[in-house]
C-alpha cells in the first residue's frame, strides 16, 4: 500500500497537462485537405476522355490535398502565440510565522477555467 501511495504521489507531482487543441486542429486540416483533394480528383473525371480509366486522379488529388493539409496544419500550429503563463498543477507552499516554519500547504489544480 505504501508503494502505491508513493507512485500515485509521484505521478501527481510530475504529471503534465496535455493540450490537445493544437493536435486536433492539425488533424482536422489534414482530413479536410484529403477530402477536398479527393473531391477535386472526382471532379476532374468529368473533364477526361476516358473517366473509367482515370480513377488515379482521385488518389492523386487526395494525396496532394493531404500534403496541403499538413502544410496548413503545421503553419497554423506554429503561428499560434506561445503561452506566457500557466498555473502549476501541483504546489507545495510553506507557511512562516515570526521567521519560523509553521507548516506546509499542498495544493493541486483539478479544474482550470
Amino acid at each position: 500500500m505504501k508503494n502505491k501511495t508513493l507512485i500515485a504521489l509521484l505521478i501527481l507531482i510530475f504529471a503534465q497537462t496535455g493540450h490537445a487543441q493544437g493536435l486536433k486542429t492539425f488533424l482536422k486540416s489534414c482530413g479536410w485537405g484529403t477530402v477536398i483533394g479527393a473531391t477535386a480528383g472526382v471532379v476532374s473525371l468529368a473533364f477526361t476522355d476516358k473517366p473509367s480509366e482515370s480513377w488515379g486522379n482521385v488518389s492523386k488529388g487526395a494525396s496532394l490535398g493531404l500534403y496541403a493539409g499538413i502544410g496548413y496544419g503545421l503553419y497554423n500550429a506554429n503561428s499560434q502565440p506561445a503561452v506566457t503563463h500557466q498555473e502549476p498543477d501541483f504546489a507545495i507552499i510553506p507557511s512562516f510565522e515570526d521567521g519560523k516554519l509553521q507548516g506546509v500547504s499542498v495544493t493541486s489544480t483539478l479544474f482550470n477555467f
